[in-house]
């Protein structure tokens, strides 16, 4: 059962209405949910619904609580296009990690609370539904920072270097692996490949090595960003 922390403040704010640690208690019934613990401002949530992802961070909550109890029915409703932006998927790659999916989403108000839900959420669906990123795993860009369109390919683990991210000093992929903690921590889906899998832009910027790291130059996102 996945377990969520939540700032209160923030998810009284995104339901609209302030509510006792009872009436708060009550109203996460409707998601399957119970309130473990609470430590100030931050609730430590039980989620007991694995299989409704959306529900597990305070946005999901949010959402169907503000259905149930009155103040918002339906789904929001987002204008949704086709982009003009292509991500190729060379030869190369399919031996290692051969699908993905992309979307590009614009105009978003991104706040410290909002980045620590999306990295939670992340976390969350990539661990369980993902199988700790065996069988997918997500990343999250700022768009602004990509040039062109994307290339998804196999690059040889001691020719391609980038700055990983969270650190200032570029390294090849097979250092990433054994030195970034994350890159230790899934070093073993990439174990014996002859490539590893790589996101790049059109100008030769890497977005990240999947399914391990980002890139510390567009996979980073900060409450400046806002694509």
């Amino acid at each position: 059962m996945p377990t969520i922390e939540a700032s209160k403040k923030d998810l009284e704010k995104l339901i609209g209405k302030k509510f006792s640690a009872k009436e708060l208690d009550e109203a996460l019934m409707f998601i399957k949910g119970e309130l473990d613990k609470v430590e100030g401002d931050v609730l430590t949530i039980d989620v007991k619904e694995t299989n409704g992802p959306d529900l597990w961070s305070a946005e999901g909550i949010a959402r169907e609580i503000k259905s149930r109890v009155g103040l918002e029915n339906g789904v929001p409703r987002f204008k949704v296009g086709k982009s003009n932006l292509v991500v190729s998927i060379e030869k190369n790659v399919k031996e290692v990690r051969p699908y993905t999916v992309a979307a590009v989403v614009k105009g978003i108000k991104i706040t410290e609370e909002l980045i620590k839900q999306l990295v939670q959420l992340q976390e969350k669906v990539d661990g369980t539904h993902g199988r700790k990123r065996k069988e997918s795993a997500t990343g999250i860009y700022d768009y602004d920072k990509i040039k062109g369109n994307i290339r998804y390919y196999g690059a040889d683990p001691r020719k391609k270097k980038f700055i990983p991210l969270e650190y200032k000093v570029e390294m090849d992929l097979d250092e990433i692996l054994e030195t970034h903690p994350k890159g230790k921590e899934y070093a073993h889906l990439l174990k014996g490949k002859k490539v590893y899998p790589i996101f790049e832009d059109s100008e030769g910027n890497v977005l990240s090595m999947p399914p391990v790291i980002n890139s510390n130059y567009s996979g980073k996102i900060t409450e400046n960003t806002k694509n």
